[in-house]
């Protein structure tokens, strides 16, 4: 790797750090509730949380800013790179789990790497998109809805012309969202002892 290609990727690292950071559900909750959703529900800074502790239309809100957070970093990298690709879904998902701003207390990041995957596989996301619709009317829940989306675009992705390196990319920025699920397991079981969040059905009793 020559010195100029290292210089693109600090780029890369740094302004995927700082989108990814911008706290969105933190704000929201804020703004909607007057909470710290940090310590509110299951205690996690994301469009879930969002969703049942502030409103569902605050939740949908969080959801679509993170969403965008994804989409506007994946967007200028799509034609670069897999090397730029991969830092950029790295950093997106690093600056959502550990913002600055929050004290390094963030989310996970679902929504931000799937935004990153739909930016990559728009035909794909748009396919998965009209089935969680269909997951969502039958269950009016926010946890089956995202999944199915995720899954869908990954499942269709292969069929609209999506490369299996950019695919492999957006999988590791899925893999780093569980690896941050495993990490925040203790300090979530702590909150959640407090508040009453029910792990199936989301929300507080």
């Amino acid at each position: 790797m020559d010195w100029n290609e290292a210089g693109v990727l600090a780029v890369v690292a740094i302004g995927a750090y700082l989108i990814g950071s911008f706290p969105s559900a933190y704000l929201l909750g804020r703004f909607g509730a007057g909470i710290d959703i940090r310590t509110a529900g299951e205690g996690n800074v994301g469009a879930r949380n969002t969703f049942h502790e502030v409103g569902r239309g605050w939740g949908v809100a969080a959801f679509a800013l993170d969403f965008g957070k994804g989409a506007a970093v994946a967007i200028p990298l799509a034609h670069g790179p897999l090397s730029r690709l991969a830092v950029g879904v790295a950093f997106l998902v690093i600056g959502h789990a550990y913002p600055v701003w929050l004290g390094f207390v963030g989310g996970k990041g679902v929504a931000a790497a799937g935004g990153f995957l739909a930016a990559l596989a728009p035909l794909a996301a748009l396919g998965a998109g009209a089935a969680c619709g269909l997951v969502w009317l039958a269950t009016r829940r926010f946890l089956p809805t995202l999944i199915t989306v995720v899954v869908g675009t990954f499942a269709l992705a292969p069929l609209t012309g999506a490369g299996w390196g950019v695919l492999a990319v957006a999988l590791g920025g899925f893999l780093l969202t569980a690896a941050k699920r495993i990490v925040d397991e203790p300090r979530m079981r702590e909150i959640e002892a407090e508040t009453g969040w029910d792990r199936v059905r989301g929300g507080t009793a």
